[in-house]
Order: C-alpha cells, then sequence, then structure tokens
C-alpha cells in the first residue's frame, strides 16, 4: 500500500475488492460525473471541500479516497481535508483516467 497522499489504481481495486471501510468520492463537476465514474463512488464537486461545505459528511469510520479526471485538482481537496483533520485520505494517482486505462479499460475516457 502506498503511504502519503496517493494509492495506486491497482491499491484502489483490492481495497474494493477485500471491501475496505472507504468513502470514495469523485470530486469533479455533474457533467464529468455522467460521462464516467468509478462504480460504488459518490460525487461531491470539488467547490464544496475547498468552501469546507462538504467536510461534514465525512464519516470518521471510514478511509476518505478522492478522484478526479486526471488526479491533479484532487490535491487541493486533499490538502484541505487532511488540515481538517482527516489523516488517513488519500487520493488516486492518474484519476479516472488512469482507473479507466489500467483496470476498467470499458469506461470512456475524456
Amino acid at each position: 500500500m502506498s503511504t502519503g497522499w496517493a494509492i495506486t489504481p491497482h491499491e484502489l481495486r483490492d481495497m474494493l475488492e477485500r471491501q475496505e471501510p472507504i468513502d470514495l468520492i469523485d470530486i469533479r463537476e455533474p457533467a464529468e460525473w455522467e460521462i464516467v465514474r468509478i462504480s460504488g463512488a459518490r460525487l461531491v464537486p470539488m467547490a464544496e471541500w475547498l468552501d469546507g461545505t462538504a467536510l461534514s459528511s465525512l464519516r470518521p469510520d471510514r478511509r476518505p479516497v478522492f478522484y478526479c479526471r486526471t488526479g491533479v485538482r484532487t490535491l487541493d481537496v486533499l490538502a484541505a481535508v487532511k488540515a481538517a483533520g482527516f489523516a488517513d485520505a488519500v487520493h488516486l494517482e492518474g484519476g479516472v483516467v488512469a482507473w479507466a486505462n489500467q483496470i476498467d479499460p470499458s469506461l470512456p475516457v475524456y
């Protein structure tokens, strides 16, 4: 398992297969969510994390795992979430594009 801020698509797949207690969160915009998403994720756009309104939706018994399109936007969200005390939060390296390329090639890439 990667430590720090990021996990790989293969690590996420393994976490999902083991049914680990994670909260998979897509921080993209609703239009992007409609194009492609990782099964089991919930959509909470980036702005809600940056203004703090989404923090109350995090459950202390689940590890937050964030993703966006390519993994860039999640870094700002991750910094805000970690600063709020969720030290175990991580993001998906390469985002949903990496997930589609490495794990589920049936998904569209945009």
